[in-house]
């Protein structure tokens, strides 16, 4: 493991009173993390992002509609006036929420401008930025309803990827369940192999934690940390992770880069300001013994920070099954004892309907190796032994 493991790491908290810190939709973790630091925290959560099975004793815990900007803003300002708040952390997606952003811009919780958080996150802040600073440029154009879409595809020409920018308005309307027609971002497809590049930048400085080969980049199905990647190629998706950063303004955070390397040169994809999510998150701690949540607090205490060093692979294999309705699953017990597995996630049982979006419901299999071989010969092994029989729905045949 590297000597920087947040786990093993002894906190002493200051002779001088705590500093008063607001966490929004933290992990555990995370508080546990800063609590131990000496932080006198309080915790603002939406009721669906609400976990706090395991929070320290006697943490504070205020409620918001995270979808209502009037209501999260006067949130954060009152935990300013009445209960003295110094500093504000935002988790769980909600950094680049305009209400968060501002708010905590206005009373100086963060040290990042006003627009860092969005022009990472929002996909056509993001592009616009980077193609007038003709840094990673790629062709794009907004289509603000779908019927402008062909007239967008045929501006970029084909072949084109299609980003979906939902506004604040239309994800509080999802979550009521009447969304309304959202805008598109049509840009040139880009060809070439995905890597993930996470950042911790403090006073500006960005501090590379390391660079995951994507699906595809290494193997069809799986993700690997560190990403086997030949020098050149390693530090030019590190340097337009960076300053993509700094075109941002963005001072302080982790922050999430995913880069394609095509045959013109390295281009951004996509970028957050946050740590990856699970299973990622795993991925990177499982190689390093690097713990995010320590590594932050660390910084936000201003101590030195370390960037980690792997002593091993990472794997983590995902699969999915197709629609429809899971009649019996085998293996999971087989490929919990191959050598090298640290967690098998399966998240459904038989007679459980398998939906058809997105990856949240993704089984995984998490390994770690010496060598790159010997990650993907477990990787084929778990592919293998796994095997689970789907009934089709007639809607989806």
């Amino acid at each position: 493991m590297s000597a920087n493991a947040g786990h093993d790491r002894e906190h002493h908290p200051p002779d001088s009173p705590p500093q008063r810190l607001l966490l929004v939709c933290p992990s555990v973790r995370l508080v546990q993390e800063a609590v131990s630091a000496g932080f006198a925290v309080r915790v603002l959560a939406d009721e669906e992002l609400l976990r706090d099975d395991g929070f320290p004793p006697g943490t504070p815990v205020d409620l918001v509609d995270l979808t209502d900007g009037a209501a999260l803003s006067a949130a954060i300002d009152e935990s300013v006036r009445v209960h003295g708040t110094q500093r504000l952390l935002a988790c769980a997606g909600t950094a680049d929420l305009p209400a968060v952003a501002a708010t905590a811009a206005r009373f100086g919780l963060t040290p990042n401008p006003v627009d860092a958080t969005r022009l990472l996150s929002e996909p056509a802040a993001m592009r616009a930025l980077l193609n007038g600073s003709r840094h990673s440029y790629v062709a794009a154009a907004r289509a603000r309803t779908a019927q402008e879409l062909p007239a967008a595809v045929e501006e970029i020409g084909a072949p084109v990827t299609v980003r979906t920018l939902p506004s604040c308005a239309q994800l509080s309307a999802a979550r009521s369940g009447s969304a309304g027609e959202p805008s598109y971002l049509v840009e040139q497809y880009l060809e070439g192999p995905e890597y993930g590049v996470v950042t911790l930048t403090v006073d500006g400085m960005h501090r590379v934690i390391g660079v995951v080969a994507l699906h595809g980049a290494w193997h069809p199905s799986s993700h690997l940390f560190p990403a086997p990647l030949e020098e050149r190629d390693e530090a030019e998706a590190r340097a337009i992770a960076t300053e993509l950063l700094d075109l941002a303004g963005y001072e302080f955070g982790y922050a999430y880069t995913v880069v394609v390397l095509t045959a013109d040169g390295p281009r951004v994809v996509r970028s957050r300001a946050d740590y990856p999510d699970e299973p990622l998150a795993s991925l990177i701690e499982l190689a390093t013994g690097f713990s995010a949540e320590a590594e932050l607090v660390q910084a936000l205490a201003g101590k030195p920070t370390d960037v980690p060093t792997a002593d091993r692979y990472a794997a983590v294999a995902s699969y999915r099954l197709p629609v429809g309705r899971l009649l019996s699953v085998s293996g999971l017990e087989a490929v919990s004892e191959l050598p090298g597995v640290h967690r098998v996630h399966f998240p459904y049982a038989s007679g459980d309907d398998i939906p058809g979006h997105g990856d949240a419901a993704e089984g995984y299999v998490m390994i770690s190796a010496d060598s790159t071989q010997g990650a993907a010969e477990t990787v084929a092994a778990a592919g293998r032994l796994l095997r689970a029989e789907v009934s089709r729905r007639p809607d989806h045949l």
